[in-house]
């Protein structure tokens, strides 16, 4: 049995920005949802055609700020009821006295889970992407535009997005992943 060959993302090349909302509207029309634009600067136009994927960083600073809690105040009560010392009749635990350790330990926490998935999120450390790699794509900083479709959208076909991509743009590449 033989091997698809891994499918290409098609990198579409723009003279402006006009060209590239255009184009862009044209395939959120036409269906498809998974792709990229970019360009010396941003084009407001764009917003609302490359949604962006909901951050999971806020999320995650919460977990780490319930599991920064959760271990202060365990550091604490878990010594005082293993080798409990009753001086002068006070009680084991006092509440207050845990408050400032646990709000350390949950604000430390979150931090530290905020960091790594945010660092996750923008799939980092990534030395190299393949689209530095496409033909002037350097360009995208200085005075071109771009619309990269990837090869894992619903209504991606090679042939076909290539041969239209082709009529709307000046220069179309194919990006390996």
């Amino acid at each position: 049995m033989t091997e698809r060959p891994a499918a290409h993302d098609l990198l579409a090349q723009f003279a402006n920005g006009q060209q590239l909302v255009a184009t862009t509207r044209l395939a959120w029309a036409l269906g498809y949802r998974k792709m990229d634009a970019y360009g010396p600067f941003a084009l407001q136009a764009l917003e609302p055609l490359l949604p962006q994927q909901a951050s999971r960083v806020p999320w995650s600073a919460c977990a780490g700020a319930v599991v920064g809690a959760l271990l202060g105040v365990g550091m604490q009560i878990l010594p005082a009821l293993t080798y409990p010392l009753n001086i002068g009749g006070r009680p084991l635990i006092v509440l207050p006295s845990l408050m400032v350790v646990t709000f350390l330990m949950s604000v430390l926490f979150a931090a530290f889970a905020a960091f790594l998935s945010l660092f996750r999120g923008c799939r980092l450390p990534r030395l190299h992407h393949p689209i530095f790699a496409a033909d002037e794509f350097e360009r995208a900083s200085d005075d071109r535009f771009f619309l990269c479709i990837y090869a894992d959208d619903g209504q991606f076909d090679a042939h076909t997005t290539g041969n239209w991509l082709r009529e709307q743009a000046l220069h179309v590449s194919e990006v390996p992943r």
